[in-house]
């Protein structure tokens, strides 16, 4: 439940560490201690819905990313807010079961599960659950928020972002959305990689928040539909080279449209203009190869995972669909014939 937001927000608000990034934190409401921890970190106040002296059954985790976060959550009981603090940003809730009401200047809005919705936490007048319930959650700070807008529209945001409508009930969008959290998630349980490439955390939080801004209607989305400026060739062989010289090194598309002087919706235009796939579609490309020569190369340790790796790619599974996507045949495979190859000479 977005409970969870308001706790990634008092921990950016307060200037979490660089080091708490990507760290995981459970939250259990009906613990006595937890509840009046989080009363006095959030201001915010919730009691049993159905049974006012009861205590909330609420179980949840929230990791923290760079201007952001994620989590999940459920509720085995009824709950409302009794007061709402002054905090400020953006949470997308996917609720996976169970039923949510908002309440806001636009009256009483209901999400259930197949839908989203989009909490401005500043404009929030109550939440409530109504009974069993569970879902994941992205937080957006408000900085984040903007400063992406910003980047997309190539100019300075002046007026508050504001969304038409907070429910989302397209398919399309809410798929894609909850494969980033879950990919998240998944990233940053067990042994963590992504704890250890925060720069892929903030490119994940980034992607979703893209999502966002491109598919839900709001108050600048008439700007986003212009066309940008068509790049000119040399731009984009620039940003090309930047790529090529960077290919084991962190990369963000902010830095690429930073290096060839264009925006990134130029930068992202001007791929689909001149390589028929964008920026980064690009990079992974350039990326895999430089894996399959690895794989095939004998003086190369024989290790799938530590190749990957070393070239940027730290989701294990993802790597191995783009492989194969790519060359048509598994990593395995492409070792398998390395190790015939080499024994035979």
């Amino acid at each position: 439940m977005p409970l969870s937001a308001f706790l990634i927000e008092s921990r950016i608000k307060n200037q979490a560490s660089f080091s708490a990034l990507g760290s995981s934190t459970k939250v259990d409401l009906s613990d006595p201690h937890h509840a009046d921890t989080f009363l006095r970190t959030t201001g915010v106040k919730i009691e049993n819905l159905n049974a006012p002296h009861a205590t909330v059954q609420y179980e949840g985790e929230y990791f923290l990313l760079p201007e952001g976060g994620l989590y999940r959550s459920m509720t085995a009981s009824g709950w409302v807010m009794l007061s709402i603090p002054e905090a400020e940003g953006y949470s997308l809730y996917i609720p996976r079961s169970g039923e949510l009401h908002w309440r806001a200047a636009e009256g009483l809005i209901h999400c259930r599960s197949g839908s989203a919705i989009m909490l401005d936490l500043a404009r929030m007048q109550q939440l409530a659950s109504l009974g069993s319930s569970s879902g994941t959650g992205f937080f957006f700070s408000m900085h984040c928020m903007t400063h992406n807008l910003s980047q997309l529209l190539e100019a300075p945001v002046h007026r508050q972002l504001r969304f038409q409508s907070p429910l989302v009930h397209d398919a399309h969008v809410l798929a894609p959305l909850a494969s980033l959290g879950e990919l998240i998630a998944e990233g940053l349980g067990g042994s963590a990689p992504l704890k250890n490439a925060p720069l892929a955390m903030a490119n994940l939080l980034q992607a979703a928040s893209y999502l966002i801004l491109h598919n839900l209607p709001h108050n600048h989305s008439h700007a986003l539909t212009r066309r940008p400026p068509a790049p000119a060739p040399r731009q984009i062989k620039r940003a090309v080279e930047f790529i090529m010289a960077r290919l084991s090194a962190p990369i963000t598309l902010a830095d690429i449209a930073a290096h060839a002087a264009i925006s990134v919706r130029s930068l992202q235009s001007g791929f689909r203009r001149y390589k028929e796939m964008t920026p980064m579609e690009f990079l992974r490309t350039q990326r895999l190869g430089r894996v399959r020569e690895d794989l095939l190369d004998p003086a190369v340790p024989a290790d799938i995972q530590h190749i990957a790796l070393s070239w940027g790619f730290t989701h294990l599974y993802l790597f191995m669909r783009y492989y194969k996507k790519q060359f048509g045949e598994s990593p395995q495979a492409t070792l398998a014939r390395r190790a015939a190859k080499w024994s035979g000479s």
